[in-house]
């Protein structure tokens, strides 16, 4: 743990160089404000410290640290926009604090800085470029999927894992995928640490949309029922659209013209009642099973390491 916040710590001192970029304010004063906003910057930690115990080349570690950070936050900024979320780790979105306008371009800004770091790493530069873009080609599909959910009656847990697999998945498993590509003893490892990175996004997902039905917005640092409020599908919708379609869509028929929290606490009782957080709990447990079991085909020397990370990532609670 101490490690990883270590890494962290790291991190943040070089992410904050992009303060001092220079040029037009109406684009880079949202992109360094939303820079600097608090955030748990779980993507380039796993980058960082796949790096440590690959013992990977510092610079090139950090430049893909850099990388998939820029474009994680350029996906939050248009997400943002399109989810009409006004918070975003505890602080107004930029599309709140500007407008529309700003955070499209400062959007595009930071989608475009991603690129420059990757660009910056000495080995398979070309092949991490290539998957970098096709990776945000992919973000945007689960993207598409998830805004598409909103307006069906009906998605099946296959639906919401294929999503969940896009949207969050692929990023995740790009940061095992460039630590791998610039190691010289771990690169053909790349394929069983692509799954490994793609499984414990689902986890991440999965886990936050539990979050965000169980906890606050201040501890999310977000708006916990934006989800509700756009009929989003998570995890335990799926769930309980699966189990019985027919109570699911009487409870949320019922609840149309209830305030948001009222219908936030009668959408949590039915998941208690029906013990549908059990059973995402129980699809926990067999992603958790499934990245175990990749993490014993690895080099030996290595699982320590992965373990660790996972167990860092798991234990999460925001």
């Amino acid at each position: 743990m101490n490690k990883l916040n270590a890494l962290k710590k790291h991190f943040l001192n070089e992410f904050s160089k992009i303060q001092d970029l220079e040029g037009p304010s109406y684009l880079y004063d949202p992109i360094k404000y939303f820079v600097k906003s608090p955030g748990k910057r779980l993507r380039p930690i796993i980058v960082l410290f796949l790096g440590e115990i690959f013992k990977n080349p510092k610079e090139d570690s950090l430049n893909g640290a850099l990388g998939v950070e820029l474009l994680h936050n350029f996906t939050l900024v248009h997400d943002d926009i399109m989810d009409e979320d006004d918070l975003r780790h505890n602080v107004a979105t930029i599309h709140k604090k500007w407008d529309n306008a700003h955070a499209v371009l400062s959007g595009d800004g930071l989608g475009a800085l991603g690129p420059l770091f990757i660009g910056k790493i000495k080995k398979n530069t070309l092949a991490i470029l290539i998957r970098y873009n096709e990776v945000i080609l992919e973000i945007c599909e689960g993207q598409a999927y998830d805004m598409e959910f909103e307006i069906k009656d009906f998605i099946s847990v296959s639906d919401y894992l294929l999503m969940s697999s896009k949207k969050t998945g692929s990023l995740f498993e790009l940061c095992f995928e460039i630590a791998a590509l610039i190691s010289d003893k771990y690169e053909e490892n790349v394929n069983d640490l692509k799954k490994l990175g793609r499984s414990l996004g689902v986890i991440f997902q999965i886990q936050d949309d539990i979050l965000e039905l169980e906890t606050d917005s201040q501890n999310m640092g977000k708006d916990t029922f934006s989800d509700i409020e756009r009929n989003k599908k998570t995890i335990l919708t799926c769930l309980a659209m699966e189990k019985n379609l027919s109570d699911w869509k009487k409870l949320i028929e019922s609840t149309n013209h209830k305030n948001v929290s009222s219908k936030k606490k009668l959408i949590y009782n039915f998941f208690k009642e029906n013990n549908l957080i059990e059973e995402s709990d129980k699809l926990l447990v067999e992603y958790i099973s499934q990245c175990n079991d990749i993490i014993n085909e690895l080099p030996v020397e290595i699982q320590g390491g992965l373990n660790e990370l996972i167990s860092y990532i798991v234990k999460r609670n925001r």
